[in-house]
């Protein structure tokens, strides 16, 4: 199958072809249709988060990418802001201050917001930098995200890089040729593969090693991740990054190949293919196949209501307008039903879960904690503290990282068959507004489908590590001076008790997370359903008020006007051929690549 860059591009010339060959003659609410739906393909972005140990290559690999020294490196950790990269004719960018404020600036003035260096720990109280720059790779729809490395000096780096990810679409995971995976970046990857849908693997810094050296790293490094998630095996992309940019830069198409950076390139677009842009094309290609079977459907009753006399027409044009009451009072009763379905949905699923969960884990998480404790108990009480606090920790992320994946999945499933059986009733009225104004005038108009397309995009991240509270700080210097064992009872009930806060503020946090996304996806279905039965019932209130309008007028030449419309109907037709062509295309293509 094409690229999707490709078959999107034919989708925006076939809508900007019909917007001009339509200019002044296509009814308004169709040329609005045609617009929504271009503006839609033309917003679609695939969102690739790039994350990794500091010092990775991560900025010189996004540079290799776009084939130009577009952001700052340095041969110290350097980035701290998350900067998203997105294609724009204008070379510039645009900073996104956390009180809601926004700079333009140009690409020189990058380091003074984005680097520790000019901007320690985000001093200038930066929420994320937008970069526009020109290039093919974005042009794709792909945007990049440069995240801070993690395991660096600067701990506000690690959350600033893990703040990102429930906007990723896919995940690139940078490791180095040499040193190998560490220690630190398998626990990043075991606290994060709850929070992203697809990980990349990519192995930098290739060209550091002699070849047979790069086979060793690469099945060291296979062997360990393979064995820290828990997965038969994995697939690392070998490449360097510094060798890309160096040929990018330089016009060397031969070293660039050699680079390994083009092959990983066309692999992770294929991916993008075959995982998001196959739903986006879908449903864009659906919609716009309704929107030119709606026009179509207008344009036929038109002819027919023109061929016939107005007074004839007047007693079945009031009969249809009295059944499209009726259609409204449907349309009405299920913006309610919806509304009603997302309640039980929170309450019978989300909420059952939760307290499900609570009940399930609160007495094994104290048992492992007490356990934990005896183990360590014989250790003085400041190491004690700082090894309760990070078991505390990780037992929480071990806990809510399994079950968020159940849960969304379980609400994915929940949600969509929701979703499907209200567009399906969205759809048998829309057909049923045909089929009445078919049966009414005596005409056949054809049933088409149109399709939702649904946001999956979260807010929920894991913030951990906060700091101490000033009583938390008194009461350790407190404690120093007390007796051993007084001492560890006060801090095993101490800890305890964070445990438990802990598990209750995170139980609250993610019911809160998936509340949002589904009161925003249930807002996006309704609106969609709604839309599906207007824009048909538009299609036809505007073919039977221009052929009123013509009729009563009496001034226009009848048959140059049937002529123009049968004009229309062979042009809208032509355009229907080419899609199904390419909703074939879209729907027989590769299958998703593995990874």
């Amino acid at each position: 199958m094409r690229r999707y860059k490709e078959i999107c591009e034919e989708l925006l010339g076939t809508i900007d072809r019909l917007i001009l060959e339509d200019e002044g003659n296509g009814h308004a609410s169709f040329h609005v249709r045609l617009r929504t739906i271009k503006d839609r393909l033309a917003s679609e972005h695939f969102h690739i988060v790039v994350m990794g140990q500091f010092k990775r290559g991560k900025t010189t690999f996004i540079n290799g990418l776009l084939g130009a020294e577009v952001l700052p490196s340095s041969v110290v950790p350097l980035t701290s802001i998350n900067t998203i990269l997105r294609y724009g004719n204008d070379i510039g960018a645009e900073v996104h201050y956390l009180n809601g404020s926004t700079e333009r600036v140009g690409i020189a003035d990058l380091p003074r917001y984005v680097t520790e260096r000019e901007n320690p720990e985000n001093a200038l109280g930066v929420g994320r930098v937008e970069v526009f720059y020109p290039s093919p790779y974005l042009k794709d729809g792909v945007c990049l995200v440069d995240t801070p490395g993690t395991g660096s000096t600067y701990l506000h780096n690690d959350e600033t890089a893990y703040s990102y990810l429930a906007h990723a679409d896919a995940v690139i995971f940078m490791i180095s040729a040499d040193p190998p995976v560490s220690r630190s970046e398998l626990e990043f990857l075991r606290r994060v593969r709850g929070d992203v849908r697809k990980v990349f693997f990519v192995q930098n810094k290739v060209d550091y090693l002699e070849p047979e050296e790069r086979e060793e790293s690469l099945a060291f490094n296979r062997r360990v991740i393979s064995s820290a998630l828990g997965l038969d095996e994995v697939r690392i992309h070998s490449l360097s990054a510094k060798t890309a940019l160096r040929a990018a830069v330089e016009g060397d198409a031969s070293g660039m190949e050699g680079s390994g950076l083009p092959a990983f390139a066309s692999f992770l677009e294929d991916f993008l293919m075959t995982e998001k842009g196959r739903v986006l094309l879908e449903s864009n290609i659906k919609n716009l196949k309704k929107a030119l079977g709606d026009e179509a459907a207008a344009m036929e009753l038109e002819k027919t209501l023109l061929a016939r006399p107005l007074e004839e027409l007047e007693e079945k044009i009031a009969s249809f307008r009295e059944q499209m009451v009726q259609v409204a009072r449907e349309r009405e009763e299920t913006r309610i039903l919806i509304e009603g379905d997302h309640k039980r949905l929170v309450r019978d699923t989300l909420d059952a879960d939760i307290e499900r969960l609570r009940e399930r884990e609160t007495e094994p998480l104290l048992r492992r904690f007490d356990a934990f404790f005896e183990e360590r108990s014989h250790l003085p009480g400041s190491a004690l503290a700082e090894e309760l606090g990070k078991y505390i920790q990780d037992e929480i992320r071990e806990v809510f990282t399994a079950w968020r994946q159940e849960e969304e999945e379980r609400l994915s499933r929940e949600f969509n068959l929701m979703a499907k059986r209200y567009m399906d009733k969205a759809n048998s009225i829309s057909n049923r507004i045909l089929d009445i104004a078919g049966g009414l005038f005596g005409i056949s108009l054809p049933h088409l489908e149109a399709q939702l397309d649904l946001s999956e995009e979260g807010e929920f991240w894991f913030k951990m590590g906060e700091p101490p509270s000033d009583l938390e700080v008194i009461f350790g210097a407190v404690t120093k001076a007390l007796p051993r064992k007084l001492s560890h009872r006060l801090l095993k009930k101490s800890k305890k008790e964070d445990l438990l806060m802990l598990f209750d503020r995170h139980c609250g946090r993610v019911r809160y997370d998936f509340y949002l996304r589904l009161q925003k996806s249930v807002g996006i279905l309704s609106l969609g359903v709604d839309d599906v039965i207007g824009e048909t019932l538009r299609a036809i209130e505007s073919g039977i008020e221009k052929a009123v309008e013509r009729l009563r007028g009496g001034k226009e030449d009848l048959g140059a006007v049937l002529e123009s419309l049968r004009e229309r109907q062979r042009r809208l037709a032509l355009a229907d051929e080419g899609l199904a062509e390419l909703v074939k295309e879209v729907s027989e293509g590769a299958d998703v690549p593995a990874s």
